[in-house]
């Protein structure tokens, strides 16, 4: 008989413990495999993440960059056409697009249209620039509104001329305002300029020899300035009871009758007043020694007009003083048109407290006008023609007067306010 005893009667046998180890070591290995599996999830989950991040910041900067292009053709074009606006991108029907331009590794598409949405777009009005930019396959639009400026707004002019070149030679002149042209400029001595000197359009700037120490401006577009035949016409138009209108008007109904003495056969060839409120008119104006024309303007402006437009009659006096300046009472300023070949020439030493205004064209629209100085008077007011020419030492001091220009022109466009992002999502 086997009788066990003590604790070793208890044991599991060898075999036993064997196979209790072997099963000790399989549940490590699934305990193992678990989390491996686990972390094998974890790693492509983050993976997965990782990518999906990296897509999606690829998107963004293109998405972020394709709207930079946008900006970037529209400043292209606003530099283009400030340069020249004729040269501005347009929209084209057959590719129903615009010009494109490579920048980088991306690109832009960019045109002109007016802002009616009508194209192409015609200089110098208010425009729309639409622009798309495009990177990686991602496109953004924009549409800016733009609208021209001109440097030359702020001019002060006491003289402007318009299209033919201008000669000072004076030793002593004084100009007290700024001086502009459309043409050729020359300065055969230092007139005294207290203000700036504006060239306006592709064919202004110093002729010949040119002053120095002077403040001057240079503008792309020139200023537009209306014909007196156009002023006339507009204040008296060619209908009704004011017909054939303009200077033909004018000629028959007219102040003559109220100067002191009255004009007769609209010829001025002695002193004479004028009263205010009227328009008078005159075909011929000659004077001489001491005579000259005062403008009685206590109760109201007054406008001479020299006619008839195209004429070979000129103006020719030694000034024009007013009773109220001008400086005082804008409302009852003096303005002189000159319509004819002849043109105004001031000499004397006398004052002229007016606008001098000599621009027209003819029958083909060939401009014409001149205004002509000797002697030394003096100018309160503004000098305004087609031609300038300064020969004496005068003294011309900016009053602004009643005449405005058509149009200033456009020396830059720039934004205008209104900036929009179309088809975005």
């Amino acid at each position: 008989m086997f009788v066990r005893t003590g604790l070793n009667d208890h044991s599991p046998s060898p075999q036993i413990r064997a196979r209790i180890r072997r099963q000790h070591r399989g549940g490590i290995l699934i305990t193992a495999l678990v989390f491996s599996v686990i972390i094998a999830f974890l790693v492509a989950g983050i993976g997965a993440l990782t990518v999906s991040h990296l897509s999606r910041e690829s998107t963004e900067a293109s998405y972020s960059g394709a709207l930079d292009l946008a900006e970037a053709g529209v400043n292209y074009e606003i530099r283009k056409i400030s340069l020249d606006a004729s040269q501005a991108d347009q929209f084209s029907a057959m590719t129903q697009a615009g010009a494109t331009y490579t920048l980088g590794g991306g690109s832009f598409t960019v045109y002109c249209e007016n802002t009616d949405g009508s194209t192409p777009w015609v200089a110098p009005n208010d425009l729309y620039i639409i622009s798309t930019g495009t990177l990686n396959g991602v496109s953004r639009t924009t549409k800016v509104m733009c609208k021209g400026e001109s440097n030359a707004t702020n001019g002060k002019y006491a003289i402007y001329t318009m299209n033919n070149a201008s000669t000072w030679d004076g030793s002593a002149m004084c100009i007290v305002g700024d001086v502009g042209t459309n043409a050729l400029l020359s300065f055969n001595s230092s007139p005294g300029v207290t203000g700036s000197i504006y060239f306006n359009g592709p064919y202004a700037g110093w002729g010949g020899s040119a002053g120095s120490g002077y403040t001057t401006s240079t503008n792309s577009a020139p200023i537009v300035w209306p014909t007196i035949d156009q002023i006339a016409l507009q204040k008296w138009p060619n209908s009704d009871a004011t017909a054939p209108g303009g200077l033909a008007y004018l000629a028959t109904n007219n102040s003559n009758a109220n100067a002191s003495p009255p004009i007769v056969g609209n010829a001025i060839t002695t002193s004479t007043t004028l009263v205010g409120p009227g328009d008078y008119y005159a075909t011929a104006i000659s004077l001489s020694g001491q005579d000259q024309i005062t403008f009685d303007n206590t109760n109201g402006p007054i406008t001479l007009w020299l006619g008839p437009d195209g004429s070979s009659g000129g103006l020719a006096f030694a000034g024009g003083s007013a009773a109220i300046a001008r400086s005082s009472d804008p409302t009852k300023a003096c303005t002189i048109y000159c319509a004819t070949l002849g043109g105004v020439t001031l000499k004397g030493n006398s004052e002229c407290d007016a606008t001098i205004y000599a621009y027209n064209t003819d029958a083909s629209g060939n401009p014409y006008g001149s205004i002509t100085f000797c002697g030394t008077p003096t100018v309160y007011g503004q000098v305004l023609g087609n031609t300038v020419d300064i020969h004496g030492n005068v003294s011309v001091n900016y009053v602004q007067g009643v005449v405005r220009p058509t149009s200033y022109g456009v020396s830059y466009y720039g934004f205008a306010n209104s900036w929009q992002e179309l088809n975005c999502m």
